[in-house]
């Protein structure tokens, strides 16, 4: 990416403060462009100006729900068009979608083709290879013939845990706590869906809500093997979390697709994710390339290109797009775990 581009893209940021942002400009009005009715003339808004990317969330926010009620649209997202400026990414099944609003409020949208979005786990209809005990390698539930990701070992209270997906440890809210986790998950065993050794029991995980909106798909395993804290691409995560920008350089360590990079495509994205338990709606996603993750990589830890720094928890993906959790409010609802230095 050039680099007039990149500083252009880095400002674009999914923190507390933009929230601030949005909340102050609704009340005193200091936004720095008026907006203008959809069809009409359309404004530049610059990735760069704070007032203009609230200006274009807002925007968003209050057209998503009519946007996604259009035949094959799946989400929404806030990115930056194919002219360098801030505009209202429309995620679509497929090409050739209609009745889509050239803009938003004087936000201009942009269409995104990123197919069916699912969970990224493997199940025994996908394909998939092998991993060995570091992170960012297989693993998975006892009961069930499927691989995700060891995406980091995290610390509470002195006693160590593994971070993956809900839908990678909990079965997609059906397990129990206490169930037996593996490593390598089951469906890398030998035969295929065979025992493998066991790397701990389910200690917590959120609920994923398949009649409203969700922001996180994690878990906790309660580690009772051993598990290096470094990627299996050779890195370790640190512990400063950094918020999410569009353009900002990306890099993952997963089962299935191993170490890959990348660039962050899109912010405060809704998506629908078709699950085998029905279709959850998640909210303030983060977006990359459509290979950017793979299945069996769900769980996969996104962190920042140099420094390591967490970013993301990838979850979802389809032809066009891959998708991960803000990291944040994953750590939150674990109850707030640091990061393993070894």
């Amino acid at each position: 990416m050039p680099r007039n581009k990149s500083l252009l893209f880095a400002a674009l940021t999914v923190v507390a403060a933009t929230a601030l942002v949005l909340s102050s400009c609704s009340k005193d009005g200091s936004l720095t462009r008026s907006p203008t009715s959809a069809g009409s003339n359309t404004v530049a808004l610059s990735a760069r100006n704070a007032n203009d990317v609230a200006l274009a969330m807002r925007a968003q926010n209050a057209h998503t729900p009519d946007l996604m009620k259009l035949p094959d649209v799946i989400g929404t997202g806030t990115g930056v068009g194919a002219n360098g400026h801030l505009a209202v990414l429309v995620l679509t099944r497929h090409a050739g979608v209609g009745n889509i609003p050239s803009s938003v409020d004087g936000v201009p949208t942009e269409v995104r083709v990123v197919g069916d979005v699912v969970p990224y786990a493997v199940k025994p209809f996908a394909h998939g290879g092998g991993g060995g005990l570091t992170c960012g390698t297989s693993t998975g539930n006892n009961l069930e013939c499927a691989a995700g990701t060891i995406g980091a070992v995290v610390l509470k209270g002195g006693t160590r845990y593994l971070l993956s997906n809900n839908h990678v440890y909990a079965r997609e809210n059906a397990a129990s706590i206490g169930e037996r986790e593996d490593a390598p998950g089951r469906y890398d065993g030998h035969p295929k869906c065979a025992v493998t050794p066991q790397i701990g029991t389910l200690a917590q995980f959120q609920n994923i809500n398949f009649g409203g909106n969700n922001t996180v798909d994690c878990a906790l395993t309660l580690l009772t093997g051993t598990c290096s804290a470094a990627q299996s691409g050779g890195y370790t995560p640190t512990n400063t979390v950094t918020a999410a920008s569009v353009g900002l350089a990306v890099k993952k360590s997963g089962r299935t697709s191993h170490l890959t990079h990348g660039t962050i495509q899109a912010i405060n994205v809704t998506i629908n994710v078709g699950y085998q338990s029905g279709t959850a709606t998640f909210t303030g996603q983060i977006m990359m390339p459509g290979n950017f993750i793979n299945s069996g990589d769900s769980g996969s830890l996104m962190v920042t290109e140099t420094g390591n720094n967490p970013v993301g928890l990838c979850f979802a993906g389809g032809s066009g797009g891959s998708f991960a959790n803000p990291i944040g409010p994953v750590l939150q609802a674990l109850g707030n775990p640091s990061f393993a230095s070894q």
